[in-house]
């Protein structure tokens, strides 16, 4: 019967796709004359972009240009082979969801889905479990079809960038939009605005799942937006955006706090100028760099002479300009540091002490000359970056308030050290009290990175000693591509692991030292149950290999770790392996979907990496698409089945009696 069903659909799917063939060659033919007409497409050159910086190098973009009168007739006869594939598909899957989407929702799955009142780690395992497929409608479940068979196409995710810059430069923007808007956008994205997204938080909930609303814009270095720009313009234009953009997250905390326990996630590169968190970046880097050197013993720490050498260094050692200054100044902050008084001084100590973070000794990096050791700054950039710190505490500030946790996204690790410092100076100042609901910041590490687990180590022994919870978000990472191809062109050592497994060494190595920290915790306090208040590390599993969550789950029930208690939590992207997700909500597991939105021009640099950067996910989620593909044949039995049987039953008849006469 399934045969057949399923044959007859085919059938139907290839007849209707011929005159939609037809139709789009004419469209084509029509839209290549109009090819003129110029479409509104505001530019913003500093604009910040979604996560992941996809815009084509000025250089190409020229390039392009130049070619452009060369090239048109090859342009054109890929771009109609781009379009004429692009529409045949979407009218093919239009036709077959017309068809299906009339198919009763199958609510009762129970002969085919397993039950789920046993072991968390069993139903991970089951194959079969269409958990997170039964409740969908039919709509849905051809929509994620198609969107996981176009990211199985390497070509098309490779060359996307590239499709939509020429789209831009050919002013097709709106059905190149139309298109994203419906099929990438519809899967992985909750909406274009914060309110757009209630709805999909909501049909969260219902499943025992949270959310972590995501604004998806970020900055990122781009030659083209300092183009014909004064230092001025160009730091006023990024202040202007980024008090916009602060603005647009607290709205979003606003609305995450109407469902409790949420998160809104912030990226720093949003809050600056991407050119000031580099600079702060490569200062930070050069700090530590000159401390490892002037450590001569290798033991990680500095005498105090050491010390003083090591400020001396500093772009502006005497702000007073009075040398009788500096020996005071060096002897204040020696005792700071030295909090155990044996006289040597170790790395976190040091940072925690000259911080960029902190008043008495920001304007020690005050000062520019190439005979600096370590770069410095001018006035008006440590300005700015103090605008950073103001704008971050002031959405802490409204998180404390209504009870709304704030996830600081990792990013590229050109901009990542300043990144790490403004997270850890936050959770100093709003982690430091024990709350029932836990830490209100929590920090993200990208495990592939080759220094990754050493600075989890490094910035857990800094938040034991200066008293607050660490809570640490545990990604894979998402800036393979990027990252690879920035080392090669700089040369550079490559930062990320060498091959997945080494990746996922370093992964659960971190989920590890997390969990070990609770064990030695809970044994110290004589075996009692571990709390949100009483814990020295909060945990958040971010990710969709199934092996790190089966494995994390595992672990907890070693520990006798709650799956409520809060201290293990886990996430994924929305539209992604939501076998899992729906899998740990139905038993209880804090699970929490990442909820991006923000308007379609914003938001399509995030979908691209998306595919690029998730290949292995989206490419490679057989055992998603067989659930999809099997939950909707056996809502296309069910519906033939039902008809069938309606067909031989004999329609009753009923018997006519006397006539009555009112």
């Amino acid at each position: 019967m399934t045969t057949r069903v399923l044959a007859s659909s085919m059938a139907l799917h290839q007849s209707l796709a011929r005159p939609f063939l037809q139709s789009a060659k004419r469209s084509l033919h029509t839209s290549h004359q109009l090819s003129h007409a110029r479409y509104p497409t505001p530019f913003q050159p500093f604009a910040p972009h979604s996560r992941g910086h996809t815009r084509l190098p000025s250089s190409t973009v020229r390039a392009l240009s130049t070619s452009t009168a060369t090239t048109t007739s090859s342009k054109s006869f890929l771009w109609t082979k781009a379009a004429i594939g692009g529409t045949v598909a979407l009218a093919t899957s239009a036709t077959l969801l017309n068809q299906i989407a009339k198919a009763p929702v199958m609510m009762d799955n129970s002969s085919s889905s397993p039950s789920l009142s046993g072991n968390v780690v069993a139903d991970l395992k089951d194959e079969h479990n269409r958990i997170g497929v039964e409740k969908k409608s039919n709509a849905d479940l051809m929509l994620s079809m198609l969107v996981y068979k176009l990211c199985t196409f390497s070509l098309l995710v490779d060359m996307a960038p590239k499709l939509i810059s020429l789209a831009e430069m050919m002013h097709l923007t709106p059905p190149v939009y139309w298109f994203v808007r419906n099929t990438f956008f519809a899967q992985f994205c909750g909406g274009e605005s914060a309110e757009d997204c209630i709805g999909t938080m909501n049909s969260l909930k219902s499943a025992g799942i949270g959310s972590i609303l995501d604004l998806s814009i970020e900055a990122d270095l781009d030659d083209s937006m300092l183009q014909n720009q004064t230092p001025d313009e160009i730091r006023t234009l990024f202040n202007k955006s980024a008090d916009n953009i602060a603005q647009q997250i607290s709205t979003c905390i606003e609305t995450a706090a109407n469902m409790s326990k949420s998160f809104t996630a912030i990226k720093v590169t949003a809050m600056s100028s991407p050119l000031l968190l580099q600079q702060v970046s490569s200062t930070l880097v050069a700090l530590e760099k000159n401390f490892k050197n002037m450590d001569q013993d290798k033991d990680g720490k500095v005498t105090k002479d050491e010390f003083k050498q090591l400020v001396k260094m500093l772009p502006n050692p005497t702000p007073t300009q009075n040398p009788a200054d500096l020996e005071k100044m060096v002897d204040c902050l020696f005792n700071e540091a030295d909090k155990d008084k044996d006289g040597r001084v170790d790395w976190v100590d040091f940072a925690c002490t000259i911080s960029l973070n902190r008043d008495e000794t920001r304007a020690l990096f005050m000062g520019e000359g190439s005979d600096k050791v370590i770069p410095g700054f001018e006035k008006e950039d440590l300005e700015d970056y103090k605008r950073v710190l103001v704008r971050m505490e002031k959405l802490c500030d409204q998180a404390a308030k209504t009870h709304t946790r704030l996830m600081i996204d990792a990013e590229q690790t050109y901009f990542q050290p300043a990144i790490d410092s403004v997270a850890l100076h936050l959770q100093e100042q709003y982690n430091n009290t024990p709350h029932v609901d836990g830490p209100l910041i929590f920090n993200t590490y990208q495990m592939y990175l080759k220094d990754a687990y050493s600075r989890l180590q490094q910035d857990y022994t800094r938040a034991q000693r200066n008293g607050y919870v660490l809570a640490v978000k545990l990604v894979r990472g998402a800036y393979m591509v990027s990252e690879r191809k920035r080392a090669l062109e700089l040369g550079l050592e490559d930062p990320i692991c060498d091959g997945i497994e080494a990746t996922h060494k370093s992964y659960n190595a971190g989920v590890d030292l997390m969990l070990e920290q609770m064990l030695q915790k809970k044994k110290a306090a004589a075996g009692s149950d571990l709390s949100l208040e009483s814990s020295p590390v909060v945990l958040f599993v971010a990710s969709h290999n199934k092996d790190s969550v089966i494995r994390t789950c595992e672990r907890m029930q070693e520990l006798e770790l709650a799956p409520q208690s809060g201290l293990v939590m886990f996430g994924q992207l929305m539209g992604m392996c939501d076998q899992i997700s729906y899998t740990l909500g139905q038993h209880g597991y804090g699970i929490y979907k990442y909820v991006p939105y923000g308007p379609i021009h914003h938001v399509i640099p995030y979908l691209i990496r998306r595919a690029q950067e998730n290949a292995s996910v989206l490419g490679g989620v057989a055992i998603e698409r067989t659930l999809l593909w099997e939950e909707l044949k056996s809502r296309f039995v069910a519906q033939k089945e039902r008809a069938q049987i309606q067909a031989s039953v004999p329609p009753t008849i009923v018997p006519a009696g006397p006539a009555t006469t009112v």
